[in-house]
């Protein structure tokens, strides 16, 4: 029943948000489209790579691709749906969480659902269209698995990194700098990484759950790594659930008066 009423309060305010999106309908494609052409254009620079060399070590260009499609297919989708996920620092810090906190709403959910970013859109539109350039029609069921659970991941990286503001004060800084590193060492292939370099990204800082394994999954798929995705997927949400729902105990009100319309 929880999940039902949070599923149909994520469509209510995706419904919300795209409104709002036609009613800034210049800005919305701009920023979508933007974020297309700088996808394109990341793509335009490992053609001209790979053209020069084929592999990196035993990574083709295809296997390039499926990263791609994961990250950007991820990236878009928690974007999109969950708008505000780089914004819960500053949220926490701003005093602007005492607006979640007077509804009768699960607080973490309603932050995260209550805005939609535009450019998401071009991230979420060029992933799927990578999706159906290369991948085939067996590999796609197993594709939108990953996808989610990379999704996933990437929404407790957020959280877990916006929730230090309850203990720091402030880690906005933090929050971006952790989330972008997370999301460049995910968009390089996973095939350069070697010896315990590659352990750390699997075992310290996960960032090679969010597109290098699911790639190996993809070409060749093995239950210990897809069970061991789905394991940090949880692991991370409830890290995350705990850091943010012990976090609100500390909080202090910003006495802020915020009115929406």
């Amino acid at each position: 029943m929880v999940v039902k009423k949070t599923m149909k309060l994520v469509w209510e305010y995706f419904k919300v948000n795209m409104q709002s999106a036609m009613e800034y309908r210049t800005s919305f494609l701009t920023q979508a489209s933007f974020m297309f052409i700088n996808d394109i254009i990341w793509v335009i620079f490992w053609v001209i790579f790979f053209n020069k060399f084929p592999l990196i070590n035993t990574w083709s260009f295809k296997d390039l691709m499926l990263m791609y499609v994961v990250i950007t297919t991820s990236w878009g989708l928690i974007g999109v749906f969950f708008g505000n996920f780089r914004n819960v620092a500053e949220i926490i810090r701003d005093g602007q969480l005492d607006f979640y906190l007077s509804l009768p709403k699960e607080e973490l959910s309603h932050v995260l659902i209550s805005k939609s970013k535009f450019d998401a859109f071009g991230d979420l539109i060029f992933g799927i269209i990578l999706g159906v350039i290369f991948l085939s029609i067996w590999q796609i069921p197993l594709a939108i698995i990953l996808i989610i659970l990379s999704a996933i991941i990437l929404l407790a990286f957020a959280v877990i990194f916006g929730s230090l503001s309850f203990y720091m004060g402030s880690s906005v800084e933090i929050a971006n700098q952790g989330m972008m590193g997370a999301l460049s060492i995910a968009s390089y292939p996973f095939s350069v990484f070697t010896g315990y370099t590659k352990w750390i990204l699997l075992l310290v800082i996960p960032a090679g759950f969010i597109s290098g394994v699911p790639v190996e999954l993809i070409k060749s798929f093995s239950w210990q790594w897809f069970g061991g995705m789905i394991l940090v997927a949880i692991v991370l949400s409830v890290i995350a659930l705990i850091m943010f729902k012990q976090g609100v105990k500390r909080y202090e009100s910003g006495n802020l008066i915020n009115i929406r319309v």
